[in-house]
């Protein structure tokens, strides 16, 4: 395979101040393409090149996952075979929604980026979301970031999100640990920003929906590594509730973990769960086999046994030396949809609107994720997955437990209605049945309700 060049010329102080940061959170492996953080982008002249943009943090908590990102943007051009007609200019964002705003402008007035995959954390994605609102000339594709109201309220013809919402995973999760691992009180412990609240809120949905009776919601600080006081409440609610759910990700799962296993935590909950990013490829490595067992959603499965999914772990394996995560996946889908949409309409970068309707009118069957499509906000309609940590071959991995097929960002609800309730906050939607259901009736009807109190939900 041709490899993509990303050489470019950092100063000193940038380099260092770039390892100690993924130091914190996983340095990459050797084969690793460093991301070129440019943070005074030059002007370009027009030399026949495809300047394509990306922002993602390289530095703090989600450090990890920025260079998980670029690499499968790099991984995807490698694989199309078009790596002489790509300029890549890379951003550093920090998790600063600000910042990540100001990197848009960089990229584009700077850098001459007519295409930008954008964001990872929530908070930047929304930000960056309104800019793509104001800014119709560019090509924007979300990285990894997952708010709803990206693809809802301020969805745009030029931003495509070709990833997942927080609660478009979860809604079917909740229904999930209620129908089949049959809880009915469930506690989730979480990061306090928009990402966790909607999953929460996603999974507090279909719980409750389908016969669970109470969520409780136990918050802590963003970048959050010392979990002793969270491990005292969780002992002292021991008895009242099934089973914990842990809502966050990067490197804080594994302190999690760590935490959970030194106060026995084991001995007091039959289960301990997660949402999206706490059994996530790029971490299994880090956590010990009594990790096996845990439970969780994502519309992608490193070990699910799809074709076109041995072929992208394969190829990535080959690149850096480290099996890909789903932040990868989305880098690798996102820069290959690009490409093909570039491809049928003659490599030309300026017309958005030609390019943004030959993604939306794809019919996606070869993503390691399995097949999907888009609706007509620009988000994706896809599998969601739940799955189970294994042991296989003496390395913890996960497989696919049940399948949800072609599940939508508003889930089983119908658009207006969903998008007429508020938006998902660290206290909404209720997390008892009883005010969550009296809530829901004057968004979605007494017919739905009631019909989800009679049928025992969906």
């Amino acid at each position: 395979m041709k490899k993509f060049s990303a050489k470019r010329v950092l100063s000193l102080t940038l380099i260092l101040s770039l390892v100690l940061a993924l130091a914190g959170c996983g340095a990459p492996s050797d084969n690793q393409k460093d991301p070129a953080v440019d943070q005074t982008v030059t002007p370009v002249e027009d030399d026949g090149k495809i300047h394509l943009g990306v922002t993602a943090p390289f530095s703090g908590f989600n450090a990890l996952m920025g260079q998980n990102l670029i690499n499968g943007v790099y991984l995807a051009i490698d694989v199309e075979g078009e790596a002489d007609r790509f300029e890549v200019h890379i951003e550093d964002t920090k998790v600063d929604p600000e910042l990540a705003v100001t990197k848009l402008d960089s990229l584009k007035q700077k850098a001459g980026c007519n295409l930008i995959i954008g964001s990872i954390t929530g908070n930047e994605g929304e930000a960056q979301a309104v800019w793509a609102q104001e800014n119709t000339d560019v090509l924007f594709m979300t990285g990894y970031s997952a708010p709803q109201s990206m693809t809802m309220q301020y969805a745009s013809f030029n931003d495509i999100r070709a990833g997942w919402t927080s609660d478009q995973v979860t809604f079917n999760f909740g229904e999930y640990v209620a129908k089949e691992l049959g809880y009915k009180k469930v506690i989730c412990v979480g990061a306090d920003y928009s990402h966790p609240w909607g999953q929460a809120a996603g999974f507090i949905r279909g719980f409750l929906e389908n016969g669970g009776e109470e969520v409780n919601r136990i918050w802590y600080p963003m970048e959050n590594y010392e979990f002793s006081s969270i491990m005292v409440q969780l002992q002292d609610l021991a008895g009242d509730y099934e089973a914990v759910i842990l809502n966050d990700g990067g490197s804080v799962p594994v302190a999690f973990y760590k935490a959970w296993e030194q106060y026995g935590m084991n001995e007091l909950y039959p289960q301990l769960l997660g949402m999206t990013n706490v059994a996530e490829s790029s971490i299994l490595p880090q956590m010990p086999e009594s990790f096996v067992g845990v439970i969780s959603p994502s519309h992608y499965v490193d070990g699910a046994d799809i074709a076109a999914n041995t072929e992208f772990i394969e190829a990535y394996q080959a690149s850096y030396g480290e099996a890909p995560d789903a932040v990868a996946m989305q880098g690798y889908d996102s820069v290959r949809l690009m490409i093909r949409a570039l491809r049928e309409n003659d490599w030309n970068d300026e017309d958005t609107k030609a390019l943004s309707d030959s993604i939306l009118a794809m019919q996606v069957d070869d993503s390691p994720r399995g097949s999907y499509t888009f609706d007509e906000y620009g988000m994706a309609v896809q599998n969601v997955y739940i799955k189970n940590v294994i042991l296989r071959d003496g390395a913890l991995t996960n497989e696919i437990i049940e399948t949800y097929e072609n599940v939508s960002q508003f889930g089983p609800y119908d658009p207006d209605k969903y998008m007429s309730m508020p938006a998902d906050s660290r206290d909404y939607p209720y997390g008892t049945r009883d005010e969550y259901l009296e809530d829901l009736r004057q968004y979605m009807g007494d017919e739905y309700v009631d019909g989800i109190i009679e049928n025992g939900g969906w």
